[in-house]
């Protein structure tokens, strides 16, 4: 019996040993259980205390984040996001872990400029889709074939799959509200009619521009809009914008442009600003409640400093 449980503990140390990380997947940082070396190509880059990316990188050697300063990645902006993160699970898996996420949105949500790259990597889910387009609205989203695309994808991904749907940055510049709601309605109903499919609206990111120390909140009429697609549905809806601009209000302008892009970028996010805002979706699934603890990993001290309004980046 002893030489069993041994033989046993050292299977699932050598499994657990062997796991890597998926490219744009997390790698590191405290409160970080899951896999701490990268799949081949891709090289494990500190970011901060919190936070280790696998990026892409001619060398596979992996950089320890509690050993190696900080280094500074500039990535190529791609014009469409399309990155499938899958789990292995085991038979007795829970029904909550089992599910699946497929995400649609703009820049803001892409895997090189947003937050979808690093919430994918921080899910128990068995599929993490990203499917974000850079510069889309909710009609060239559609209209562009992007969406066609996603509904294939929701027809053969594990079920329960939820589909996170994040809109705004640029529809404000070419749409009515109107138009945008209804765009956001017809896509909600859409993925309703497909069997174990769940909508999820997510109400935009903040934009880090500060006037007078606090931020200038110019997104609020499609944040209403946001909430009152998902309401007409009967679908689920998390507040990012608002417990975003909390958030950043509460650090102050000089710690929020440390997640900036590159400078200059008030919109788009680095890899640090990606873990941070990424861990607030997820805590924000959890909370709302949309989904079950299960389905999102726990990054205790990443969450902690969120809640507190304390600067990670």
């Amino acid at each position: 019996m002893r030489q069993s449980v041994i033989i046993a503990f050292i299977s699932s140390f050598a499994g657990a040993a062997l796991a890597q990380s998926p490219v744009w997947g997390q790698c590191g940082g405290i409160g970080w259980t899951g896999p701490t070396t990268c799949v081949a190509g891709n090289t494990c880059v500190y970011s901060n205390a919190y936070y280790s990316q696998c990026l892409p990188s001619t060398s596979t050697t992996t950089t320890k984040a509690a050993t190696t300063a900080s280094t500074t990645l500039k990535t190529t902006t791609k014009s469409t996001t399309t990155t499938t993160t899958t789990k292995t699970t085991t038979a007795a898996a829970s029904t909550s872990t089992a599910a699946s996420f497929v995400l649609a949105g703009d820049s803001t949500v892409t895997n090189d400029k947003g937050w979808g790259g690093a919430f994918c990597s921080s899910v128990s889910a068995k599929t993490c889709t990203n499917l974000a387009h850079s510069g889309a609205t909710t009609a060239t989203y559609v209209s562009g074939g992007d969406w066609a695309n996603l509904l294939t994808v929701v027809k053969a991904a594990a079920k329960p799959c939820y589909v996170t749907i994040q809109f705004g940055h640029n529809d404000q510049k070419v749409l009515t509200t109107a138009q945008f709601q209804a765009n956001l309605q017809s896509m909600g109903q859409q993925i309703q009619a497909i069997s174990g499919a769940y909508p999820v609206f997510v109400t935009s990111l903040s934009r880090r521009d500060y006037k007078n120390g606090v931020i200038s909140d110019v997104l609020e009429p499609w944040m209403i809009y946001t909430r009152a697609a998902a309401k007409a549905i009967g679908a689920k809806y998390i507040e990012l914008l608002q417990t975003s601009i909390t958030y950043l209000n509460g650090i102050g302008e000089t710690a929020a442009h440390k997640m900036d892009y590159e400078s200059g970028d008030s919109t788009h996010l680095n890899a640090c600003g990606a873990s941070v805002l990424s861990r607030m979706v997820g805590d924000l699934l959890v909370r709302t409640p949309v989904v079950a603890q299960a389905s999102i990993k726990t990054n205790a001290a990443l969450t902690s400093s969120i809640d507190n309004k304390q600067a990670v980046c």
